[in-house]
């Protein structure tokens, strides 16, 4: 079991148990930006950067997973992919500073796991 904030996640969760850790994560981002399981991006992502984050929503779908893409967290925060079954966040890299991927796991509510957009897709990546 790991603690990430006040949530808790486990190994194995009964429907309960994920319906209310879906909320505990929702609650972290902000209500007008709550569109879960779809791939959203910004203008200035780069077409690697945009298929990484499909291919990690892919998997996510296949899994029966709940996630949020360009979540904004309460605090203004943006994360690129938001996993509320699994309280995790993965940012994907390509240009981004190791300073500035250091303050996001200072201030990011949640764990961070990091996939750089220019490898191939696989699901080890992410787990």
């Amino acid at each position: 079991m790991r603690l990430a904030g006040n949530i808790f996640v486990v190994g194995i969760m009964n429907k309960r148990q994920l319906l209310i850790q879906r909320n505990n994560v929702r609650q972290l981002i902000r209500m007008s930006n709550r569109k879960a399981n779809v791939l959203a991006w910004g203008a200035g992502e780069t077409d690697a950067h945009i298929q990484m984050k499909l291919e990690i929503c892919k998997w996510l779908k296949r899994m029966g997973k709940e996630f949020y893409t360009e979540a904004i967290f309460n605090n203004g925060q943006r994360a690129d992919i938001v996993n509320a079954d699994d309280g995790v966040i993965y940012e994907v890299l390509e240009s981004e500073e190791l300073e500035s991927i250091a303050k996001k796991r200072k201030t990011y509510p949640l764990e961070i796991i990091t996939v750089d957009a220019n490898q191939a897709f696989n699901e080890k990546l992410i787990l």
